[in-house]
């Protein structure tokens, strides 16, 4: 993680600190269609099984400001885990600032299912498509392994 301060305590509360990721935790962007429950239920369990703790922005408890909260698990969270299935706009600006407050490649892994259209400046990114929730386990388990050899050296 090359991230050293907040970006939104920095430009939206004029707070400047030492922000640091949690270690541990992954943050997941997707989109909360009911048919999409199982892509979440194989992440988190997956995550698990690796001593990782997966958590959506619908499990925060509270009533707090939604994009508040959004922006801070982007900025706390050692991974992100970003399925860009259904094409929803609100994944592509949380991606986009997940980039924009530092996050490097080995931080964040990009899925979608597969037939899935990516839009133009996503398209040369590495995306894993998955075909089946097991495929997506499978994907989930293998890459975060290697993020995690790669970043904890």
């Amino acid at each position: 993680m090359s991230r050293e301060s907040s970006f939104s305590d920095n430009q939206f509360y004029g707070i400047t600190s030492d922000a640091s990721f949690e270690m541990g935790l992954v943050f997941v962007i997707m989109s909360f269609d009911e048919k999409n429950n199982d892509v979440y239920t194989a992440i988190k369990d997956e995550c698990r099984k690796i001593r990782l703790k997966a958590v959506r922005i619908d499990e925060v408890v509270g009533s707090g400001l939604i994009l508040k909260n959004i922006m801070n698990l982007i900025e706390r969270a050692e991974f992100l885990i970003v399925d860009l299935t259904d094409e929803k706009p609100n994944v592509y600006y949380e991606f986009g600032y997940a980039h924009g407050v530092g996050n490097e490649d080995c931080d964040i892994l990009l899925v979608a299912k597969e037939g899935t259209k990516l839009h133009f400046d996503i398209a040369p990114l590495a995306v894993r498509f998955y075909s089946s929730t097991e495929h997506l386990r499978r994907i989930v388990s293998e890459q975060l392994k290697e993020m995690i050899k790669i970043t904890r050296k």
